[in-house]
């Protein structure tokens, strides 16, 4: 009696979860009003490899097309090597344009290269990653941590 029971009740069960949601049910907007912690999202090329990696310690969705960023971490790689970052980025606050893989911000910004050859430091600044630009409006500063050698002979 008791497997009985069960099985009927297992039946209606699956005919429950199997039948379509209603229109209220569906999900259709992911957007949040609260900020998301410790936040990821990677970018891929067409091929699906990944070209971007964008973290952050706060993170709050404007919009599908408009992220606002707190302690922004954006590494970028490339085509031969989507495992290890090619440069990393960082900023304290930072709008994030993913489908159009494009940053900006008007707070500091550092860039480190994979092999630490050098840094820039700036502010007021954009990250075009379809270009693979970043422009540094404000107090840029580059600092070489490898010699130039006779560059300026």
């Amino acid at each position: 009696m008791i497997k009985r029971a069960l099985g009927i009740f297992l039946i209606g069960l699956l005919a429950w979860t199997s039948l379509p949601a209603s229109e209220e049910d569906q999900v259709t907007n992911l957007l949040s009003d609260a900020p998301i912690q410790k936040f990821r999202l990677p970018g891929f090329n067409d091929s699906g490899k990944r070209i971007w990696l964008l973290q952050g310690d706060e993170a709050l969705i404007i919009s599908e097309e408009e992220i606002k960023v707190i302690a922004m971490i954006l590494k970028t790689f490339t085509k031969a090597d989507p495992r290890h970052a090619q440069t990393v980025i960082q900023s304290p606050d930072a709008t994030i344009y993913p489908n159009e893989s494009m940053a900006w911000g008007h707070d500091i910004i550092t860039i480190n290269d994979r092999f630490d050859a050098y840094s820039i430091v700036g502010k007021d600044w954009l990250w075009q990653g379809q270009t693979q630009k970043i422009t540094i409006n404000q107090n840029a500063r580059v600092t070489f941590k490898e010699s130039l050698g006779s560059i300026l002979e």
